[in-house]
């Protein structure tokens, strides 16, 4: 795991301190997860910044199905076995100002299983941001926020 990690963050150039934690992902059949944004607004002004980066990684490969579609951009990844897809969330001159295009969704799934897994990057300390309850996303009255 922690080996993976530090791949990933030599990869964006960014300290590991500004991942999340990762999410494993398992889809069955007939599972998806529709149109989204990985965008957290609230987290503009918060201490960690906003998500600058997703890399989502694949776990298995899938019978058939299961694709990470943008449709923004008509692209459609398909799951296999090792393989993974790193994405910005905010435009290359400015990370703090929402990319659209990069609007994703899971498609269903049609026969076998989906693993995969995300690790969503701060463009600041996510962890320090985390623990002290300044992340954007808490709803505690301790917030310390970006001037």
């Amino acid at each position: 795991h922690e080996r993976i990690i530090t791949r990933i963050m030599g990869i964006v150039g960014l300290p590991h301190n500004n991942a999340e934690h990762m999410q494993l992902l398992k889809y069955g059949p007939g599972e998806y997860y529709k149109l989204h944004h990985d965008w957290i607004p609230e987290q503009q002004q918060a201490l960690c910044g906003p998500r600058v980066f997703t890399f989502f990684l694949y776990l298995s490969d899938v019978e058939e199905g299961g694709g990470t579609y943008f449709p923004y951009l008509n692209i459609t990844v398909k799951p296999r076995r090792g393989s993974a897809v790193w994405w910005a969330h905010g435009m290359d001159d400015n990370p703090w100002k929402k990319d659209d295009r990069t609007h994703h969704e899971a498609q269903p799934v049609i026969a076998g299983t989906k693993l995969a897994a995300n690790y969503w990057i701060h463009g600041s300390d996510f962890k320090r941001a985390m623990a002290t309850g300044c992340d954007g996303r808490s709803r505690g009255s301790k917030r310390i926020w970006r001037k």
